[in-house]
């Protein structure tokens, strides 16, 4: 054990330290999301769901309100021109970030307190979201361009990178979601219960302080974007990058595929199958637990097939998981952990992989502009998903449909459908996945043999590069 401690204690300070600006960019960065993962889960999934449903705000209301943001975000398509006049952005973005949190946390906070009637309520969440989310989409993606500089150039290093953070922010949103969620059931049907999530609400917006003051410290390199550029860039430019396209074709169906029951799914569990709060969150909870457990064989797959290829090899391993949960109805509701549990050892993959797809092969020249089209494109198949999905779910509404001899409700029919995209995408991406990556990296990959075993990977060279990586961060620090 002791030596177990020390080779995790060794890769950690391999990679987080103050030894100089990377290192110390990397520590800044991981503290970023751990207090992004505290204050989050205080102003989204339940605890946001409670402080609407504490102003009369219905499921409709809710769902319309999860829409906005998407919209909003459109917006970004302004910001490389914007961002372009800046040499220096550091103090701008961090002040557009605190008045996006102070109308975000703040102001939605503070308005029903004055504005009493339901409906009234609703138009003012809804333009206070709106300026909010259309405020910050215009400097959002100036803090991908900024962090990018402190991503690992080795690929084992950049892996253990994004790995590290998961699970770091996976333990801490565990605990707080624990701790809080006992803390708000034991006030179930108190007056108090109401003022607690208020009480969050403010530690929060408290939390988005100390993160702007630590941001602060980072150091800021030099940008290549210029103030000549386009509004049209944002859709042009990408194309001239085969590539990079391509991954953002893929980021862009997996956007509408995850969203096909976002919400929608845990209104069925809690409202259809009589699921309880506890029960939801211990499943969110064990997703730490399988982390830890599954992030290391899951760091071998990708040494070995790469970004794109481990990311359809999850896929076609998660479909059979939606399928089952297309068939849990009232009598066989015991299924919702063990299969949730696969779900989970499925998701270590996926979400290690997804974490750099974007930057595989982003272009040096002009990167706001990509990063936009990435925020602008995931915004929009995020919202067809949620349309698609609603429209799929309002067949039946509350009601059931008799179906292979038993009832199932028309949000289960999104099971069927991610299902089917998860085989066809993850077989085109198997197949495929060189149209995707890189030759540094397929010349990298090819030169791996395997050994026997699903899990056991023998390197014959450890040391990968992310093309561009280097030799742009030389170039932008020249």
């Amino acid at each position: 054990m002791t030596r177990y401690l020390q080779e995790w204690k060794a890769s950690f300070t391999e990679i987080f330290s103050f030894r100089d600006e990377e290192s110390k960019g990397r520590v800044i960065s991981l503290t970023s999301t751990l207090l992004v993962t505290f204050y989050n889960v205080f102003i989204t999934g339940i605890f946001y769901t409670g402080f609407l449903t504490m102003y009369g705000m219905s499921i409709t209301d809710t769902g319309i309100l999860t829409f906005v943001p998407y919209i909003a975000n459109l917006l970004s398509i302004f910001s490389p021109k914007l961002l372009g006049r800046f040499k220096k952005r550091k103090k701008l973005l961090l002040g557009a970030k605190i008045i996006y949190y102070a109308l975000y946390i703040v102001a939605t906070t503070v308005m029903p307190q004055f504005v009493t009637d339901t409906k009234a309520r609703m138009v003012c969440f809804i333009v206070i979201l709106a300026l909010a989310t259309g405020f910050f989409a215009f400097f959002g993606s100036g803090f991908t361009t900024w962090f990018y500089n402190f991503y690992p150039a080795d690929t084992t290093k950049r892996t253990r990178f994004i790995m590290l953070s998961q699970i770091f922010a996976s333990i801490l949103s565990s605990f707080v979601l624990l701790f809080s969620g006992l803390l708000t059931d034991a006030l179930s049907n108190s007056p108090y219960q109401d003022t607690l999530i208020l009480i969050f609400r403010y530690v929060a917006f408290g939390l988005v302080l100390v993160e702007v003051f630590i941001q602060s410290k980072a150091k800021e390199y030099p940008y290549q974007e210029t103030a000549d550029t386009k509004i049209t860039d944002v859709f042009t430019l990408p194309f001239k990058y085969k590539k990079f396209l391509y991954c953002m074709i893929f980021q862009f169906i997996w956007n509408f595929m995850a969203n096909l029951n976002n919400g929608l799914w845990n209104f069925h569990l809690l409202n259809h199958l009589d699921f309880s709060y506890t029960i939801i969150n211990t499943l969110s909870i064990l997703y730490t637990f399988v982390l830890l457990i599954f992030s290391s064989p899951w760091q071998k797959v990708l040494r070995r097939f790469s970004w794109i290829k481990t990311f359809g090899i999850a896929m076609l391993l998660f479909f059979p998981s939606e399928f089952a949960f297309f068939f849990m109805n009232p009598s066989n509701t015991w299924m919702f952990i063990p299969v949730g549990v696969y779900q989970h050892i499925i998701n270590v993959g996926i979400n290690i992989a997804y974490a750099n797809i974007l930057y595989m092969n982003l272009p040096q020249e002009n990167s706001t502009a990509h990063i936009c089209f990435n925020i602008v494109g995931c915004n929009i198949f995020a919202f067809l998903g949620l349309m698609t999905g609603t429209m799929i779910s309002s067949i039946t509404g509350d009601n059931t449909m008799t179906l292979l001899g038993m009832e199932v409700y028309s949000v289960q029919f999104t099971t069927i459908v991610r299902g089917i995209l998860f085989i066809v995408v993850g077989l085109y991406l198997v197949i495929k996945w060189k149209d995707f990556t890189n030759d540094e990296i397929i010349a990298e990959i090819e030169g791996i043999t395997p050994v026997k075993g699903m899990w056991k990977i023998k390197l014959l060279n450890m040391k990968f590069h992310i093309p561009f990586t280097k030799a742009w961060r030389d170039n932008r620090r020249s």
